[in-house]
């Protein structure tokens, strides 16, 4: 878990004792966010003193987390966890190599990553063979949104994608993309791109009834390869 800004928290603050308690647990915040149906960005304004839970944010985690300690959270009374509650770790397998993991509820946390605190190893992971991690390092595994790029790709599937260097987004065409544009995050495939040209991408979808979307060069934040499906729901 990334070491959020901690200049203005002080350490016998609530966001501190969560801080401590979500590094006891060894959760991400993204797993967290899951687990509590709540959002991501909701624990980072937290932990970066933004924002201070509320009862019902504190009372969903005890429930969720039935190891924690409540005389922890509210008086800061030790210990973090209750021992005869602690969850047995599971071991992991020598084969598999945990990389990043964007869900499609997590779109938008993911999207505001890239100006805030976020990093790649806050969230949820996916895990992958060693081999395939090993030919695409930095890469991400996101989830399908809807089935516009079926039947390829329907919803719920997850691809692997790697990213595209600002540099080389010019001279990319052919291929299908995960695309960051203003507050979108699409996967479509790029069959015009006019960036050298004319400053705008337009991306396709693969279903006949899905069309196209044409984003200018100011727009564009981020560019993702799929380079492979790794899951893919049974239709």
């Amino acid at each position: 878990m990334s070491k959020l800004h901690q200049s203005s928290i002080q350490s016998d603050s609530i966001q501190h004792r969560l801080r401590q308690l979500f590094d006891e647990l060894g959760l991400t915040i993204y797993q967290i966010a899951k687990d509590t149906d709540e959002n991501p960005s909701k624990f980072y304004n937290i932990l970066n003193g933004r924002a201070k839970p509320s009862y019902d944010t504190i009372l969903n985690l005890l429930e969720q987390y039935p190891q924690i300690s409540a005389d922890f959270i509210f008086r800061g009374v030790r210990p973090i966890l209750l021992s005869d509650t602690r969850k047995t770790p599971v071991l992991p397998d020598p084969d598999v190599v945990e990389i990043p993991f964007v869900p499609v509820r997590f779109y938008a946390s993911f999207i505001e990553s890239l100006g805030d605190s976020i990093q790649a190893r806050d969230l949820e992971t996916f895990g992958v063979g060693k081999s395939l991690a090993r030919n695409h390092p930095n890469a991400v595994v996101i989830e399908i949104s809807g089935n516009s790029m079926s039947p390829q790709l329907v919803s719920g599937a997850k691809v692997m994608a790697v990213p595209v260097d600002d540099g080389n987004w010019v001279y990319q065409s052919g291929g299908v993309f995960a695309v960051m544009y203003r507050d979108y995050l699409v996967i479509k495939r790029i069959r015009e791109n006019n960036l050298l040209t004319q400053q705008h991408l337009t991306l396709y979808s693969d279903h006949p009834n899905g069309g196209s979307v044409t984003v200018h060069a100011s727009d564009l934040r981020g560019l993702w390869k799929v380079v492979r499906i790794v899951e893919a729901p049974v239709e």
